[in-house]
């Protein structure tokens, strides 16, 4: 198991995948639970459980992610429903992955729900305007945006996980994301 594992969480759009590529670079292992949980939801098991339970998400024997968002940001119990099924799963892989990394290692987390108890976190943090048009320029739509980002926890809650990075450009993030190694790691 990993000597150190610390959470790097945030809200959507603030800058924790450009954290996390950012520590890869530096030479830290890191995982991305974004990742496990769609490789996960793609399975022919989580397939059955879609279909299943979220009606007309699969086509062609195949998630169509867009419109399970459209569900689960819109709709707080089948959100609810997602999570319970996923994030069991999520934690049994990520287990195992930590179990076979030695020293540290940084985890992406978009939703940490009780990950963050377990953990050190890192918050990466940034003004919801900033976020927004980050989200925009990747071509999300502004409904979405603004479903997905109710749904989350507001800033008071982020801010209480853990050390907080303010992200307003690439440059001040690298440099806070350095200040934070060489007093914490």
């Amino acid at each position: 198991m990993a000597k150190k594992i610390i959470i790097v969480t945030g809200p959507i759009g603030s800058g924790k995948s450009t954290t996390i590529e950012y520590l890869r670079k530096k030479g830290f292992q890191t995982l991305d639970l974004d990742k496990i949980s769609n490789e996960i939801i793609n399975s022919n098991e989580s397939i059955k459980f879609l279909d299943t339970n979220f009606p007309g998400v699969i086509k062609n024997q195949k998630l169509d992610k867009d419109s399970l968002a459209d569900i689960v940001f819109n709709d707080n119990d089948k959100l609810k429903t997602l999570e319970e099924y996923l994030h069991p799963k999520i934690l049994i892989e990520f287990q195992q992955l930590a179990a076979k990394i030695d020293g540290v290692l940084f985890v992406e987390v978009s939703a940490p729900k009780n990950i963050h108890k377990d953990f050190e976190c890192l918050v990466i943090s940034t003004p919801e305007a900033v976020r927004i048009e980050r989200l925009l320029d990747r071509d999300m739509n502004l409904n979405d945006i603004q479903n997905r980002i109710q749904t989350q926890q507001n800033e008071d809650w982020w801010n209480s996980l853990g050390h907080v990075i303010i992200n307003n450009s690439h440059t001040s993030l690298e440099q806070e994301i350095d200040k934070y190694i060489n007093e914490k790691i």
